[in-house]
């Protein structure tokens, strides 16, 4: 659950960076948490923009933002997603977009989620392909003030951002 606000890019010469798309025809971003502990609860945003900034040769380089609809929420029934949109979760009526900025290190991206009003660090381990890169973080739900039912809904969430990484394009003039 990730979001777009262009940020100053790295003190690297802009040739070097490689520009890529975030959007549903390129990548997924999705959630997993786990009710009762034992039942996975998925979930996926069909709607989402950003930019992902990367030099190709190094991965430790990079800057990513991205913008999430959360209305755009699909799930395995009406009734689930209802809820996790509903006030007691997302609170999409209050809470539309979610959003992520981030940087890459060399111990993954780093960065700030925005999510249900609440913005906190938030760190995803990064596997780069080929041709793909696949963010993935776990986060507490009570962290951005979603606190009922923890055992119904389970207290963490995996957050999983797959980006096919074909055919970018340079940044730059």
């Amino acid at each position: 659950m990730l979001w777009i606000a262009l940020l100053a890019l790295p003190a690297l010469a802009s040739d070097a960076l490689t520009e890529v798309t975030l959007a549903p025809a390129t990548g997924v971003v999705g959630f997993r948490a786990y009710g009762m502990g034992l039942l996975p609860l998925d979930g996926q945003f069909t709607r989402f923009q950003g930019t992902l900034f990367i030099d190709p040769g190094r991965h430790d380089v990079c800057r990513v933002a991205l913008r999430v609809e959360v209305a755009s929420l699909a799930m395995s029934t009406d009734s689930l997603r209802d809820d996790v949109l509903g006030p007691d979760f997302l609170d999409s009526a209050r809470y539309p977009v979610l959003s992520y900025d981030g940087t890459c290190g060399a111990d993954g991206l780093d960065g700030a989620l925005t999510m249900h009003g609440v913005t906190r660090p938030f760190t995803l381990a990064l596997e780069w392909d080929k041709g793909d890169v696949v963010a993935v973080g776990r986060l507490r739900r009570a962290d951005w003030g979603m606190t009922a039912m923890p055992v119904l809904g389970g207290s963490t969430v995996r957050i999983t951002v797959s980006v096919h990484l074909a055919a970018p394009r340079r940044a730059g003039p």
